[in-house]
């Protein structure tokens, strides 16, 4: 009777085993979950980046759940995060494949039979701030976009031989303002005086920065006619394209999406800003830079972000923008959805690979997988991106952190070693 009560309870114990496995499976999960949050946490605290300061969002993108937040309602200063912003509103307002333009007009009725304009040249600046040089493109972009040389060429090829005026530069597609308003004066140096009307990114030729982007490039347009042999015997000003004139040319720039890639990999202010105001100009009450903060500010709405952001320039310069990790996760999650999510991704850094994380996380299992924006100010530190995990899911993710001021070594060090965590999960 023993031996028959042991055989019965075997399959009882078999299918309690197996009843305890099946659970288990279905709670590690959680356990891993709960497991990636100490270990996140841990980190932070190790580098001492888990104080008030710091607003941090974890979400994971392929389940559809939160997987780590530290105050990510609380608002900081996000630095060149806010370009995040400034290019989640550009991909939205324009597309991909859209470019900016400069355009060329003389006076009417055009030239003569002889090849001479009787009248001026006109440049209008149409916020494209990649307009530049040959040189310029190959040494800055590696790209080809717009080359003011075109503008020669196709007077030349027009046949003009003589303008009786002069070459006028029209930047009223964008307000007067050459920085902006809120900026702290040691901000400035990094970033270019603004205009609808730049060449070379307002940089002069032995250095610096030119004062008067839309007079400068006219003056290089009037060089290269005379050098072209088309003689232009007046100086350039700055001045207003008449409604009698006639288009001859229009420049065109690079598709946006690489421009997005040129502004965001290197953390380019210069870039940031001129697309703000291009967005104000363009979908907006002007080209300004509130303007343009209101269009992001509506777009956010759009996504269904009603709080936790402050948009006071495009590049996070100012020291008045803020973000909460929240939003980033959330402006993060939003792109991911869009068909053009490629070139947004495409357009950050990669980690060990180039950009603003060139140097960082080599020989890391999150070299040439996360792909994020940096930010630095003296206040601020912040890393937000996409990560891959071990298991691939994707892991969308900000790390906003803010001292008085903060110790940038041990924040990029937290940041760094937080992704190579993510990279290395199985959430």
């Amino acid at each position: 009777m023993r031996a028959l009560g042991t055989r019965r309870a075997r399959p009882l114990v078999a299918l309690t085993s197996l009843a305890l496995l099946l659970l288990l499976l279905l709670l590690v999960p959680g356990v891993a979950s709960a497991a990636l949050k100490d270990r996140i946490s841990a980190t932070l605290a190790r580098y001492g980046m888990s104080g008030r300061g710091t607003s941090a969002a974890v979400f994971d993108l392929t389940a559809k759940r939160a997987v780590y937040q530290l105050r990510p309602d609380a608002l900081r200063l996000p630095a060149s995060n806010e370009k995040l912003v400034t290019s989640s509103a550009a991909l939205a307002s324009w597309t991909a494949e859209f470019r900016f333009s400069t355009q060329l007009f003389v006076d009417a009725p055009g030239p003569d039979e002889e090849g001479v304009v009787r009248g001026n040249v006109y440049l209008r600046g149409l916020g494209d701030a990649t307009l530049s040089t040959a040189s310029f493109q190959r040494r800055r972009w590696s790209m080809k976009t717009g080359d003011i040389q075109d503008f020669v060429r196709r007077l030349r090829k027009l046949g003009i031989t003589r303008v009786t005026g002069r070459v006028v530069a029209d930047e009223g597609y964008f307000d007067a303002a050459r920085s902006v308003a809120n900026w702290r004066p040691s901000v400035l140096a990094f970033c270019a005086p603004l205009s609808a009307l730049t060449l070379n990114e307002s940089t002069a030729s032995g250095g610096g920065f030119v004062q008067d982007p839309a007079l400068a490039t006219a003056r290089s347009l009037t060089r290269r006619l005379r050098d072209a042999g088309i003689r232009v015997p007046h100086a350039p000003v700055r001045g207003v394209v008449p409604d009698t004139a006639l288009l001859m040319h229009t420049e065109r720039s690079a598709p946006l999406a690489r421009v997005l890639a040129k502004m965001n990999k290197p953390s380019d202010n210069f870039l940031a800003e001129e697309l703000l105001k291009g967005l104000g100009a363009g979908f907006g009450a002007g080209g300004s830079t509130a303007s343009g903060a209101a269009v992001a500010a509506r777009h956010l709405k759009s996504l269904g972000i009603e709080k936790g952001f402050r948009i006071r320039d495009g590049s996070g310069l100012s020291y008045q923008n803020k973000l909460s990790a929240r939003t980033v996760v959330k402006i993060l999650g939003a792109m991911a959805k869009r068909p053009d999510f490629t070139v947004f991704r495409r357009s950050l850094a990669v980690a060990g690979v180039d950009g603003t994380l060139r140097y960082r996380m080599r020989g890391t299992a999150a070299a040439g997988n996360v792909r994020a924006k940096t930010g630095t100010l003296a206040a601020a530190s912040s890393l937000s991106g996409y990560v891959t995990t071990a298991n691939g899911h994707t892991l969308s993710f900000a790390l906003l952190m803010n001292g008085s001021p903060v110790d940038v070594g041990r924040a990029h060090a937290a940041q760094d070693a937080v992704a190579v965590l993510l990279a290395k999960s199985s959430p």
